[in-house]
């Protein structure tokens, strides 16, 4: 879980932090976007929204979306491996949901690697379900990928579950939760 007495903050990515990210992208994945892609999410995608999780003066984690219609998908979530294990991920899934809430998404989509069980079982802790696969989506190795998706994340249940994840979370730019009250408000 999260360590008590961290100062972490989420901030919007900025051009200035695709280095940082580009380097943890590099050492936690396999197949890493191409170098220029975080330039274009930023500079030409108006669904894009990518953030940086802080620890004090570094980034040790990054995330991203895309907000369309009524759909907020998510792109990428990493984590520095050298500060994996400590809820990080939890935080940055917690503020991508808050995220959609804030897009006035209804659902969250995203995909995932079979074999990447610490993401799946982060998900489900969630409320999310696997609903299909896309065959041979990853391209380092051909493996599937599995589709997850949130139920309505205005129902009482969904957001009555991510209400209770980030109740004691203590995170600068983490974003207010949503209203518990159904449908929104």
């Amino acid at each position: 879980m999260i360590l008590i007495g961290q100062r972490l903050a989420i901030k919007p990515m900025e051009m200035a932090d695709i280095p940082a990210v580009r380097s943890i992208e590099l050492a936690v994945f396999p197949t890493p976007w191409p170098s220029n892609a975080y330039q274009r999410e930023l500079s030409g995608n108006r669904s894009a929204h990518y953030s940086c999780l802080w620890k004090d003066s570094e980034i040790v984690g990054y995330s991203g979306l895309w907000s369309v219609g009524e759909e907020a998908h998510v792109t990428t979530i990493g984590v520095r491996s050298s500060e994996q294990g400590q809820g990080l991920g939890k935080v940055m899934f917690a503020h991508l949901v808050n995220l959609a809430y804030e897009l006035q998404a209804n659902f969250i989509s995203l995909e995932v690697r079979p074999t990447n069980e610490t993401a799946i079982h982060l998900y489900e802790s969630f409320g999310f379900k696997v609903l299909g696969r896309r065959r041979g989506y990853y391209t380092d190795n051909g493996e599937d990928a599995m589709v997850m998706w949130s139920d309505l994340i205005h129902a009482p249940r969904f957001k009555a579950r991510f209400l209770q994840i980030v109740k004691d979370m203590e995170v600068e730019g983490l974003g207010e939760p949503p209203d518990p009250r159904w449908p929104r408000s």
